[in-house]
């Protein structure tokens, strides 16, 4: 299995004084997803724009500050380069309260086992990157941290989980980039109308921000930037259900559970971020497995298994074959969407059941005639009723 390589820096600062400019509200680690066989071209493809916009020096975002028009631009000339962003958020006001999290130490524990946990959780053969020594603080614990958390190698050699560090990494400073970028989607000293919607501009390049305390089980629908777009209702129960399951399997370690944790993840994902697009593509869906331990899927086992293994654990997710993809409701025409889909599978089956039945009734001068049989009573019932309708 080719190895995935996760270049990891972070932005945000320790400290508690959130009222204070000075201190950031959120705390953010992001690893930029590179697979090995794409490794040398991102680094040459990145280094190409520290040269050609930081000439005297390393990316850094605090160097663009508040230019965003500089910043958007840059973003843009990345958007070619094949990488992935994955980035775990922790908002610092939800944790004020935590008083085992007020002392360095401990708060820098709580991130590492977070991230670690994050990254294991979703990738394997991963290999994270990240400066050791000429990092931040907390990037020298992190780094510190996974070392003694990488795994022995396996039977044929290989680590499922390691670290390298490098120093000056041209890559890293790319993940710099984008965490200082993500700050102004979340740091509550950053956020303005000036503030472009960066969100939008690397939507391809993202596989998941997950954000902490899990965001998701407090969402506020009713204060969500589209709320006057949805039936209240009907997201209300689609976003329930989803979190439900999530409750329900987060520990489950099988590779299908945590298959479909990750599919699910994504749907909430652009659920709570207001993604205009009525449908996520099966394509896109699909793609984010295979950034993951679980690899590759073929479309008929994941609709199957995944989309449908989450349908029949009660979460709702609608589904167009005209659109060719999948999402959380949040309103009735997207029920509708997904009833319509299934109503124009079900009837032809039924219709060709009954014609089945009654042929093998006819042909054999009613000497077969199934719908008397006890296991076949209430299928009859159904069939006859929904002919009739």
């Amino acid at each position: 299995m080719e190895k995935i390589y996760a270049f990891t820096d972070e932005s945000g600062s320790f400290g508690w004084e959130l009222d204070n400019e000075n201190t950031s509200t959120h705390f953010i680690i992001t690893a930029i997803i590179v697979r090995e066989s794409d490794v040398d071209a991102v680094r040459t493809a990145v280094a190409d724009i520290r040269d050609r916009y930081f000439p005297k020096g390393e990316i850094k975002s605090s160097k663009i500050g508040k230019k965003h028009n500089r910043r958007k631009k840059i973003l843009e000339e990345t958007l070619d380069i094949p990488y992935r962003i994955f980035a775990v958020v922790v908002d610092k006001k939800l944790l004020k309260d935590s008083r085992g999290l007020r002392f360095k130490p401990p708060f820098y524990k709580f991130m590492n086992n977070i991230v670690h946990k994050e990254l294991r959780a979703a990738f394997k053969n991963l290999v994270v990157v990240a400066d050791e020594i000429g990092g931040s603080d907390y990037m020298q614990s992190f780094c510190k941290y996974v070392e003694e958390h990488s795994e022995i190698p396996n039977l044929y050699g290989e680590s499922e989980f390691s670290f390298e560090n490098s120093k000056a990494e041209v890559v890293v400073q790319l993940a710099d980039l984008i965490s200082g970028t993500l700050s102004f989607l979340y740091d509550e000293h950053k956020k303005d109308a000036s503030v472009p919607d960066y969100q939008e501009i690397l939507k391809d390049k993202i596989i998941r921000i997950e954000q902490y305390p899990k965001t998701f089980y407090n969402y506020d629908l009713e204060k969500s930037a589209l709320a006057s777009e949805y039936d209240k209702d009907i997201a209300e129960i689609c976003l329930h259900q989803a979190i439900n399951f999530i409750r329900k399997h987060e520990d489950d370690e099988s590779e299908l559970c945590q298959a479909q944790l990750i599919v699910l993840k994504y749907l909430l994902f652009r659920f709570m971020n207001n993604d205009t697009r009525a449908y996520i593509p099966t394509s896109e869906l699909i793609h984010q497995l295979e950034w993951t331990k679980y690899g590759k899927i073929k479309e008929q086992p994941f609709r199957t298994n995944i989309i449908g293994g989450l349908r029949d654990a009660g979460v709702i997710i609608s589904g167009s074959h005209h659109k060719k993809g999948y999402k959380i409701p949040s309103k009735k025409s997207e029920i509708e969407d997904f009833l319509n889909h299934d109503v124009s599978i079900i009837l032809p089956m039924l219709g060709r059941l009954k014609k089945c039945l009654d042929t093998v009734k006819l042909g054999t001068c009613g000497v077969v005639d199934l719908y008397q049989a006890d296991a076949y009573k209430e299928l009859k019932a159904f069939i006859e009723k929904d002919m009739a309708e």
